[in-house]
């Protein structure tokens, strides 16, 4: 048995990261719906962004866009499950950080090909950057979420070294 008194009414039993149910089910969903607008429009979408006419026409290149954005959909959905599911300060720390990391990676690889200066100009206009920005947006909400779970931004945190707690 713990030594701990119970939860105050209306607080949770479980030590957790305020917001993080909210923050990722509301993101999830917004995956969700970013890929079905997409799914939506189809592959002709691409030439918004200077892909040329044939290759848009290619059925490569529109079978590789489906799966693209049927992905971005699963992934959405995975994001909600993560938040409805997930419990525990540390445990929903993790998930943060890891989606933290991930989406840094995917500004970096946005940018990478955007029509910028840093970038390749692979892809053509200035709304190549729009998903720079929304995926470091995103990182910087997981990475805030990362910060608090794993201990940096709460009232508690991990153990301090030498301590008794578990």
């Amino acid at each position: 048995m713990s030594n701990q008194p119970p939860p105050a009414r209306g607080q949770p039993a479980v030590d957790i990261v305020r917001g993080f149910r909210a923050t990722l089910v509301i993101i999830g969903v917004l995956y969700v719906l970013m890929a079905a607008s997409m799914l939506v429009r189809g592959v002709g979408v691409m030439r918004d962004f200077g892909v040329s006419p044939a290759l848009v026409a290619s059925p490569v290149l529109e079978d590789f866009f489906l799966f693209f954005y049927q992905l971005m959909a699963l992934v959405g959905v995975l994001i909600v499950v993560f938040g409805l599911v997930v419990r525990g300060r540390r445990s929903q720390g993790a998930v943060a950080a890891v989606l933290c990391v991930s989406n840094v990676l995917l500004a970096l690889r946005d940018l990478q090909t955007s029509d910028c200066a840093l970038g390749s100009r692979l892809y053509r206009g200035s709304a190549t950057l729009m998903f720079v920005a929304i995926s470091a947006a995103l990182a910087l909400v997981f990475g805030y979420l990362a910060w608090r779970g794993l201990g940096y931004g709460g009232q508690s945190g991990p153990p301090a070294i030498g301590s008794l707690e578990h």
